[in-house]
């Protein structure tokens, strides 16, 4: 059964509780971090078969426990992000339909690209956080 932890920690700070080395070989990662949250928050699949019980009650860790309550995390705490695929057809595809840009001006990038890929505008990529079957190929 797969095992994971979903991690809260401060972003200025690096920190993570009980101790936990972002750098350590046997927690990965597989890019599920969400560093807009406060706390930001990241899941790290246990891959070494290490006993999770040692984070059991330390504050800023949950234990995920299944495939089904590790996406479950995901889904919930990992967002989409959007990027601009291919910016010649974005412009192009704003200037046929009318849009300036200008009148998102001081809004969170994100939140304008997820509203303009909603509108159907060409050229922005909707990226989601992969799934544990999708990381693990199986």
């Amino acid at each position: 059964m797969e095992m994971a932890l979903l991690i809260e920690f401060d972003l200025s700070t690096g920190r993570r509780p009980g101790g936990i080395d972002p750098r350590d070989p046997g927690l990965k990662c597989y890019g599920w971090q969400n560093l807009d949250s406060v706390p930001a928050k990241e899941i790290r699949l246990i891959v070494d078969g290490r006993d999770p019980s040692q984070y059991e009650g330390v504050k800023g860790i949950r234990i995920l426990k299944g495939r089904d309550e590790i996406n479950k995390a995901i889904e919930e705490h990992m967002p989409k992000r959007y990027v601009i695929e291919n910016a010649a057809l974005f412009q192009l595809h704003l200037q046929q339909k009318g849009i300036s840009l200008d009148q998102y001006a001081g809004k969170d990038t994100q939140e304008v690209l997820k509203e303009l890929h909603r509108m159907g505008i060409l050229g922005i990529r909707e990226i989601r956080p992969k799934r544990v079957e999708e990381v693990l190929g199986v």
